[in-house]
């Protein structure tokens, strides 16, 4: 049996640990990108991980400041249209994530593209932020199903299976990495 997550620092050696896939490309050794934001792709698609620290949104209900995030991915994504629904799954994280399922249509360069969007908000309690993990999977580019950086079915289904491993490993080694 191959090994296919291990443990990742992230934001430092010491702020916060989740199992991700080996086969990723850290965007951080070959671009800046902010303090505030992890970003990962994989070699074999199209398809990246996003984990951000923002600040908290002033929305008490759990779903809804999950949804608002969501949303304002897509409205910076240019979607022409999105969609959400929420897992409902058993939780092991201890953060009590709120999960979501979105779908985006996009317009790129003359064609239409589909993208999955599983999303993940953590709350951080006590502190004035939110932690949103989204794994971004490409469906459709334009030329179909693992063409052009979109992902065959069976890509899609380990992404899949890879999101759920990363929110329920997800770990705060430092609450610090939150200070003000």
């Amino acid at each position: 049996m191959s090994i296919r997550h291990v443990p990742v620092n992230l934001f430092g050696d010491n702020g916060m640990r989740a199992d991700l896939p080996i086969n990723l490309i850290n965007v951080a050794d070959t671009q800046e990108i902010p303090n505030s934001q992890e970003i990962f792709v994989y070699r074999d698609s199209g398809a990246s991980i996003i984990i951000d620290i923002l600040q908290k949104v002033d929305i008490e209900d759990p779903e809804a400041a999950a949804k608002f995030h969501l949303d304002a991915i897509a409205e910076d994504n240019d979607s022409t249209e999105h969609n959400s629904i929420i897992i409902q799954r058993p939780i092991t994280n201890e953060l009590s994530p709120i999960l979501l399922d979105g779908g985006q249509v996009l317009q790129k360069a003359g064609s239409i593209h589909h993208l999955r969007t599983l999303f993940s908000l953590f709350r951080v309690k006590g502190k004035n932020h939110d932690v949103v993990v989204s794994f971004n999977i490409p469906i459709e580019t334009g030329q179909g199903r693992g063409r052009n950086g979109a992902v065959t079915v069976e890509q899609e289904q380990l992404i899949v299976s890879d999101f759920f491993k990363a929110v329920d490993s997800l770990r705060v080694v430092n609450y610090d990495l939150f200070a003000v």
